[in-house]
C-alpha cells in the first residue's frame, strides 16, 4: 500500500493511531463515528438525531438512531466516550465528552463535571 498524507492547517482532525486508528479492536463504524463526533466544535450541540438526520440529508447511507447509539456503546466500552443524563425543568439531557484517547477522557472529565456520573469513562 503507497500513502498520501496532506497536511493542511485548518479543516482536519488528528486522531491517534494507538487509541483509534489502528485499534482493531473498534469497528470501523465506531472509527467513522468518532472521527465526525471529534471534527465538530466543543459545545457544538451534536445529537443522535441530529448526526443521522445530516448523514441521510447528505445523500449518505444514513445510519439510523439505533445503529449510532449502537456506535456510542462501543466508544463508551473503549474509555472514548462517556455520557451523563440530568433532568432539568421536566426534560432529559444528556451530556456527551469525546476525545481521542482513554487518556484525554478522563481529563476533559475532570474539567467537565468532578465527581460527576460520567458513565462509561
Amino acid at each position: 500500500m503507497r500513502t498520501h498524507r496532506s497536511r493542511p492547517k485548518s479543516g482536519w482532525t488528528p486522531v491517534s493511531n494507538r487509541d483509534v486508528a489502528q485499534n482493531y479492536t473498534l469497528s470501523l463504524k465506531a472509527k467513522g463515528m468518532l472521527l465526525t463526533l471529534l471534527s465538530h466544535p466543543d459545545g457544538g450541540g451534536m445529537t443522535i438525531e441530529r448526526l443521522a438526520y445530516l448523514h441521510k440529508a447528505a445523500g449518505g447511507k444514513g445510519e439510523g438512531e439505533h445503529a449510532i447509539r449502537e456506535g456510542l456503546k462501543e466508544l463508551r466500552a473503549a474509555g472514548l466516550v462517556a455520557q451523563t443524563k440530568e433532568r432539568k425543568d421536566g426534560r432529559w439531557r444528556t451530556t456527551t465528552a469525546v476525545s481521542d484517547t482513554p487518556e484525554g477522557l478522563l481529563s476533559l472529565l475532570k474539567q467537565l463535571a468532578p465527581g460527576s456520573d460520567f458513565q462509561g469513562a
